[in-house]
């Protein structure tokens, strides 16, 4: 077990120091088609599903994302039209970046309602990583895709862990958070669940903290149970992401996150004091900050990003990739915007 540090609990992201208490120490040099970098030993990469998502989240990341950068999510959300392209342009990708062999997630967008999935989680599993994962509202994951169900596609690939953002217990008050019509009913969830674990992948329940609904540890403790009695071991915690609002586009993303933000510091300074949650460790990372406990053989994370400090980060570490996303335009490139940071690949 690590030893708490309360002083980064404090600073959060601030405290950040690459050589010091970040999880990777360092960075390995990577050749981008010619073009050496830096890349932070531990970075992930996403691959940034082309599929618009069918949940409306009034506290959407991806919208959030390129707001923070003063930009509309269309300008975001270039296409590749092309499947050859496309994949041939994930699986060049993802040769370059062998001798980093990154995390890989799937994400969106929606994942599990896009019709390249299949072919994109064949293509994952090919390649060695340290943890696959896909992130989902899971509504697609039932569905029949290409002689089979999206779950049993995702199943057979290999991946290490499934991400299901359900923003409360009960189905009805979920889908009225996301604005989520098609999602899963609870029968549903539980056999995802059960399927998941007959192979040995991980079911993560993801959880943004909302003023009037996940707002304090009682609220925490209630959906730790709901999770429990799924036979789910892994919940995360999100605190609405912070921006400079000096920066940020207006939009109703940004006054919905302002307005509905929980202050997580003070429900982790209430589990401190709880007896029920052990500590287990705490990750700072270049913009966002984690703790991670153990509530009732439950893993339980709770995490906040600032995404402000992604541009800090960029005039004090100018030399150093901190993350990787492949965009649905084909483009690997070392942030969420594919007009910026755009590696290859090359022609």
């Amino acid at each position: 077990m690590n030893a708490f540090v309360d002083e980064w609990r404090r600073k959060k992201c601030h405290a950040f120091d690459l050589a010091a208490n970040s999880t990777a120490r360092g960075t390995l040099p990577v050749s981008f088609w010619g073009r050496t970098l830096e890349v932070y030993a531990n970075a992930n990469l996403s691959v940034y599903s082309a599929q618009q998502c069918n949940a409306k989240c009034p506290f959407c990341v991806e919208e959030l994302r390129p707001a923070s950068r003063g930009r509309e999510l269309v300008e975001q959300r270039t296409v590749e039209r092309d499947d050859a392209a496309y994949l041939a342009a994930l699986r060049a990708s993802l040769d370059v970046l062998r001798p980093l062999s990154p995390t890989l997630s799937v994400t969106g967008g929606e994942p599990s309602k896009d019709p390249r999935l299949p072919a994109i989680v064949r293509i994952l599993a090919e390649y060695e990583s340290p943890r696959r994962a896909m992130t989902t509202n899971a509504s697609g994951l039932l569905d029949p895709r290409s002689g089979a169900r999206v779950i049993d596609h995702v199943l057979e690939a290999g991946l290490d862990h499934l991400n299901i953002s359900r923003a409360a217990p009960a189905t009805s008050d979920s889908a009225a958070l996301m604005q989520l019509a098609d999602g899963l009913s609870l029968s549903e969830l539980e056999r995802v669940v059960a399927l998941c674990r007959e192979v040995g992948t991980r079911v993560r329940l993801s959880c943004v903290l909302l003023e009037g609904h996940s707002d304090c540890i009682d609220a925490v403790v209630a959906y730790l149970r709901f999770a429990e009695s799924l036979g789910v071991d892994n919940v995360v915690f999100r605190q609405l992401m912070q921006v400079d609002t000096k920066r940020t586009l207006h939009n109703s993303v940004g006054r919905y996150s302002e307005h509905k933000r929980v202050r997580l510091e003070p429900i982790l300074d209430a589990i401190s004091d709880d007896a029920r949650f052990c500590f287990l460790e705490q990750i700072i990372g270049y913009y966002y900050y984690v703790e991670v406990w153990r509530f009732a053989g439950i893993d339980v994370v709770f995490e906040e990003a600032d995404l402000a400090q992604i541009e800090v980060a960029k005039g004090t570490m100018p030399n150093v990739v901190q993350e990787l996303v492949f965009h649905p335009n084909a483009k690997l490139c070392t942030t969420w915007q594919p007009w910026d940071g755009q590696l290859g690949p090359t022609p």
